[in-house]
């Protein structure tokens, strides 16, 4: 059945103008003195003392609460009486629309982290509810929390955490009850989907750090990736300089005095060669050892057909000689192609080091900020448990307290009533004794009368038999 009725007054003077369900309640809009407000009905599962409801009306200068500007009691039910906002929509309806990024939902929970610890600061200890619906989106793009409960006397219970609402805000799937777990289903990127499971049944501050730790894994990864996307970039521009191939026959005969000239040499300089950037890679070398090997071969080939015109035609001995120069030159030029390649590999195997312990420093470095996170995290939960058993422990303290002053002034109580029962005893007592006392004067001077009336009578009677009797003599 509908608490709140619409064209009916609450109270003789809150005209009711919407009603819907809300969270086991119902949330209404209602006009009073010609401004409009919200009334809100929130069901109790025990009754709530007056300090809880002062506790209400404390958090009206809260900028993520909705105010409390008035609290009525109800039977086993409160109304709060709240300032009327015009809201875009709740954040249920933004999600599930579609379309909003990562980072706008990671900056809404970072904005709702510091309501948790406002709330469970009160003496009473409070909370809210982690869902979408419960959290409005004003004009100007402001998250306002709209219900707020105290522990144990409201309902309904605190059940939906971070992980939840983290969950409901990306999916945009709406939960009727909580879930402990991510669903397999779910397609989450690996470092995303690993932060909301470990944000299920946390508290805020713990939470917040493993939000931090991601953002930073994140983003460090995505600025390695563009550095790594920039290298790639710079490797495939500084390509090794194009390889040396076989001259032509033509080049041979103009090249000839050079190459006696280095033939005459132990070790042959390099023939106009430009070192290879320390950014040559594997596939460069084996694509340049290829094309030696080809070289190599058609060198062979050549040679072999020279031979066989040579014996016959019946070369000249300076043909023998040039032939010999020839096999100079080649053999000059094959040592220079080995220690191209030498060095081809030596600079691969360096740059191939040098990646290696770059990986290794990288991964260091993610496991030292890993480790310093996870001590961070770990130092963050032991002072939110000893602040949460601290709290817990005053709570106790102040339950005791109020326990003692209750049973101390129910033995006054009692106390009070037990001389008042024995006053009236006592009174009741002495007003007995005075009628008893009353009665028995009564009875004796009732008693004293009639005695004197008999004696009366008996002296009226004797004066009378005196009388006849005197009369009877006188008369004989």
């Amino acid at each position: 059945m509908s608490f709140f009725t619409v064209g009916e007054r609450y109270r003789d003077q809150y005209q009711i103008e919407t009603v819907e369900p809300f969270f086991q309640g119902e949330w209404a809009t209602a006009t009073v003195g010609g401004e409009k407000v919200y009334l809100q009905h929130t069901q109790l599962q025990k009754p709530a003392p007056p300090r809880a409801i002062q506790q209400y009306l404390s958090l009206k200068n809260h900028p993520l609460i909705l105010p409390y500007t008035q609290v009525f009691s109800e039977e086993r039910s409160l109304v709060f009486i709240r300032p009327y906002v015009a809201y875009r929509e709740r954040l249920n309806e933004t999600v599930a629309r579609g379309g909003v990024d990562e980072d706008t939902i990671l900056e809404w929970v970072r904005t709702l982290f510091p309501v948790e610890d406002v709330l469970k600061e009160k003496p009473l200890r409070m909370y809210t509810l982690l869902h979408p619906s419960n959290i409005g989106m004003t004009e100007e793009g402001q998250l306002q929390i709209l219900f707020c409960g105290v522990d144990g006397r409201t309902l309904p219970d605190p059940v939906i955490d971070w992980g939840n609402l983290l969950y409901m805000l990306f999916t945009g799937h709406m939960l009727d009850e909580p879930i402990k777990k991510l669903p397999p289903e779910t397609n989450f990127p690996k470092p995303l989907g690993r932060f909301i499971q470990r944000s299920f049944n946390r508290p805020s501050r713990y939470v917040s750090s493993q939000l931090e730790t991601y953002l930073k894994r994140r983003d460090s990864k995505g600025v390695l990736d563009h550095l790594l996307r920039r290298s790639g970039v710079k490797k495939e521009a500084s390509s090794a300089p194009p390889m040396q191939v076989e001259p032509s026959s033509s080049e041979a005969v103009k090249k000839q005095d050079q190459t006696q000239s280095e033939s005459q040499a132990d070790i042959p300089p390099v023939p106009s060669y430009h070192p290879d950037p320390p950014s040559h890679s594997s596939s460069v070398l084996q694509q340049r050892l290829e094309q030696a090997r080809k070289a190599k071969l058609e060198a062979e080939q050549r040679e072999r057909e020279r031979l066989k015109r040579q014996e016959e035609s019946g070369e000249t001995k300076e043909q023998a000689q040039e032939e010999a120069e020839h096999q100079a030159r080649l053999k000059a030029e094959q040592i220079v192609r080995k220690r191209l390649e030498r060095e081809a590999a030596k600079r691969a195997e360096a740059e191939r080091r040098t990646q290696e312990e770059a990986e290794r420093q990288a991964r260091l470095e993610r496991e030292r900020l890993e480790r310093k996170a996870a001590e961070q995290a770990e130092a963050e939960r032991r002072a939110q448990e000893e602040a949460e058993r601290q709290a817990r422990l005053e709570a106790e303290q102040m339950e005791r307290e109020h326990l003692e002053r209750k049973a101390a002034e129910q033995a006054e109580a009692e106390r009070r009533t037990q001389e008042e029962a024995e006053r009236q005893a006592r009174l009741e007592a002495e007003q007995m004794e005075r009628e008893h006392l009353e009665r028995k004067a009564e009875e004796q001077a009732e008693a004293e009368r009639r005695a004197q009336e008999e004696a009366e009578r008996q002296a009226r009677l004797e004066a009378e038999q005196m009388e006849r009797e005197h009369l009877e003599r006188k008369a004989a």
